[in-house]
């Protein structure tokens, strides 16, 4: 054990070590980090630009689809002919907004040189008259401060040059055109061309350079999200503490393992005592005798009513704070305005109008929100449909709430099963991320669970199906691919029977995963298209993956310790972690085969999840909770106190590092926000190194945990609570420090 120990230790720092050497800092100096800049790259059937999204908003806030840009052919002879085969020309009237937009990912403390060519072909003059006001505009969405050019009138064709540097490493939202939705818009025309942005070294002696920082438009934005965040730490280490010590009240009892039904037909009436003593009378109530006091305490504190109790509780708390809490201000209004688009355009416009690369399955959603959406005439960024958006994740967290009483009943009484439910369905971490913030993971986490049901009930063929459904809401669930391959294979090899039927559910699961995608993608299945229609599904998941390419995006990890957690990964370090997380799925089924235990895969496909977040790249808080979660169901299905702790300790620090980021970036002030944008954590921000330093030791800890309980068959199981529980507090203090004492004594 203590060689074990050592090795693996040895092995995950010389990983490290590897991965840390092969981190990008930044982007290159003078390589061009705008795609299309130029314009050059047009789809003249659809006419839209590569890389970018045109919108027009009208002065009431409404958008005009009717509207769209020109594309202009350069003037021969003139001073036009630089500009190539086109530039691009907006016209606003009665002061409207529009604009393209394209996104570019900036890192922190890196200079860049922002150069813009531009032509104001008809003064554009705006509502106030202010010359403060944004006429024609070229810069980010996220922050309404940079305003480094601003322009009314040109007098001809004229470059500007602007130098900044941003505060925080984020994907920002570059925009060009006349005004801002959240400003105001302008009268005019603009023409314009040649947008480059590159990262430089040095900034020329005497030139100003200029701060980028994102959600800066958001006045007052920590102090809700503060007061958030303090309280409901607290609140979660009093619920897992509190719940720990309920199971060990529970343990004493000698009925706890009693696992009757539910509703057991066969016994309708008949009365059993604590002690498990049956009797053969059958009790008539009358309708004066239910509502005595003794009987009305036991209907409604019994395990059935606990977990109604609870389901009610998980479904306020989420009620109460998608009614209060606009959510991620970037996430929902994109969500929304895709939804929207949908249901105006249809699907087969959708990459005509946003590159996204969200999955199939959470557009089919957007789509009948977006057709509700549109019948009661909301925006994109009106708290409507915000709210519409996350009744999905409302749902899908209580069926994970119910999925787990459920999973767990089958072993043990209802009062145990309704307190690890319990424990779900209050749990910061779990509606922060869903409801607060409003990902779509907690969907993906309940066909998760799903499939991991009929793991323990042995039903292999709807293990593919629902890992498809959980797939086709998150492409984040492609890091448990390798356990779910490796579960079928395993299952397929012991037994030969179930090889056909477990193809079969494959091969038709992955049939309908493409299948779906097809209506989004019918505009690009003609000759030539780029990219082609048969293989839009896969390059769509490509992209969203090589997006991602921060090794964290402000997640608690190992490489944020020593500053590096915003740094640019790369593709060798990708194909390091990726090997490796294989070979830790092959060992993993490995001890699987001696120890037959299914249960145990549902802690391989945890500590796939938060080993990606800890030590892979393109890490996320997301992927830490979806660990979290299935942390929770094992240590409930094994009653392992070692497991539950670190289910504890990572669910509270996940839970800051959630709440956190939200509150750096304004989205949670108990107010609509309407535009707030994601922003990253300080490099060096004291709470983002020391919530690493916890995370990574507490995942060290349930590695050797893991090996423990697979390797060689020890488990902890939650001890009963003792009589005299000072005691017992004072004896585990005695022994741990004669283990410290130990320690110390060997290494002198």
């Amino acid at each position: 054990m203590k060689r074990f120990g050592k090795t693996l230790l040895i092995c995950f720092a010389v990983i490290a070590i590897l991965a840390t050497l092969l981190t990008g800092c930044s982007h290159k100096i003078g390589n061009e980090l705008l795609v299309n800049g130029n314009f050059e790259s047009m789809n003249q059937d659809t006419k839209t630009l590569e890389n970018w999204n045109f919108v027009y908003v009208n002065k009431d806030g409404s958008k005009n689809s009717e509207k769209s840009f020109q594309a202009e052919k350069p003037l021969v002879g003139s001073n036009e002919a630089e500009f190539g085969d086109r530039y691009i020309s907006i016209t606003t009237e009665d002061y409207a907004t529009a604009y393209l937009k394209t996104s570019v990912k900036l890192y922190s403390g890196q200079k860049y040189l922002l150069s813009v060519t531009f032509n104001v072909k008809k003064k554009i003059t705006t509502e106030s008259g202010d010359n403060d006001a944004i006429g024609g505009y070229f810069g980010f969405w996220e922050d309404k401060n940079f305003q480094e050019i601003n322009a009314y009138d040109s007098n001809g064709w004229v470059t500007r040059n602007i130098y900044f540097k941003p505060t925080s490493t984020a994907k920002y939202t570059f925009v060009a055109g006349i005004g801002r939705e959240d400003l105001g818009g302008g009268s005019g025309t603009i023409a314009f061309d040649n947008i480059s942005i590159k990262a430089v070294k040095d900034v020329p002696v005497g030139t100003n350079t200029a701060k980028l920082t994102p959600g800066s438009s958001v006045s007052d934005k920590e102090v809700g999200g503060i007061v958030y965040t303090v309280l409901l730490c607290l609140f979660g280490t009093a619920l897992v503490i509190g719940a720990y010590y309920v199971i060990r009240i529970l343990q004493k009892k000698s009925n706890y393992i009693d696992s009757a039904p539910l509703f057991d037909d066969d016994n309708d009436g008949i009365v059993k005592d604590d002690n498990k003593n049956v009797t053969d009378v059958k009790v008539k109530k009358s309708f004066k005798e239910f509502f005595e006091l003794d009987n009305l305490k036991t209907t409604f504190l019994s395990p059935i009513a606990l977990f109604v109790y609870t389901l009610v509780g998980a479904f306020l708390i989420r009620f109460i704070l998608v009614m209060t809490v606009f959510g991620m201000g970037d996430t929902m209004t994109e969500y929304a305005g895709i939804a929207l688009d949908i249901a105006k355009e249809g699907p087969s416009k959708l990459y005509g109008v946003h590159s996204n690369s969200l999955p199939t399955g959470y557009l089919y959603v957007l789509s009948l929100f977006g057709l509700i959406g549109n019948a009661l005439d909301f925006t994109e960024k009106s708290i409507g449909m915000s709210m519409l958006i996350r009744i999905p994740n409302i749902i899908a967290d209580l069926a994970v709430c119910y999925m787990i009483y459920k999973m767990i009943a089958s072993n043990y009484n209802h009062k145990y099963s309704a307190v690890i439910a319990g424990v779900y369905a209050l749990l910061p971490a779990a509606f922060t991320a869903s409801v607060s913030w409003g990902l779509n993971m907690s969907i993906s986490i309940a066909f998760l669970v799903a499939a991991i049901n009929f793991m323990i009930e042995k039903k292999h063929v709807f293990v593919p199906i629902m890992y498809t459904l959980a797939l086709m809401f998150s492409n984040a669930m492609l890091i448990a691919l390798p356990v779910i391959i490796g579960y079928e294979i395993f299952f397929c090899v012991k037994d030969k029977k179930a090889i056909l039927p477990i193809v079969i559910a494959s091969v038709a699961s992955f049939i309908v995963f493409y299948c779906l995608f097809i209506p989004f993608a019918t505009e690009y299945f003609a000759p030539n298209s780029k990219p082609s229609g048969v293989f839009l599904v896969f390059s769509k998941m490509l992209e969203n993956i090589k997006a991602n390419n921060l090794i964290s995006n402000s997640s608690f990890n190992f490489y944020a310790i020593f500053g590096l957690g915003n740094n640019a990964s790369t593709a060798a370090m990708i194909i390091l972690i990726a090997l490796v997380m294989i070979l830790f799925v092959i060992f993993g089924v490995y001890l699987f085969s001696k120890t037959r235990n299914r249960l145990d895969y549902i802690l391989l496909l945890a500590m796939s999840f938060i080993l990606w977040s800890v030590f892979g790249v393109g890490s996320r808080v997301e992927f830490t909770l979806v660990g979290v979660v299935l942390l929770l169901l094992y240590a409930g299905l094994k009653m392992e106190r070692r497991v539950f702790r670190v289910f504890g300790i990572l669910s509270v620090t996940n839970f800051v590092n959630t709440a956190v980021i939200l509150t750096k970036s304004g989205a949670i002030n108990f107010a609509f926000l309407d535009g707030t944008g994601l922003s990253h954590l300080y490099k060096l921000d004291p709470l983002y190194i020391i919530g690493s330093l916890i995370t990574v030791g507490t995942v060290i800890y349930l590695l050797w945990v893991m090996y423990d309980i697979m390797a060689n068959g020890v488990e902890k199981e939650i001890k009963p609570m003792p009589d005299n529980l000072l005691l017992e507090f004072k004896e585990d203090f005695d022994y741990n420090k004669n283990r410290v004492i130990k320690l110390l004594q060997r290494k002198k």
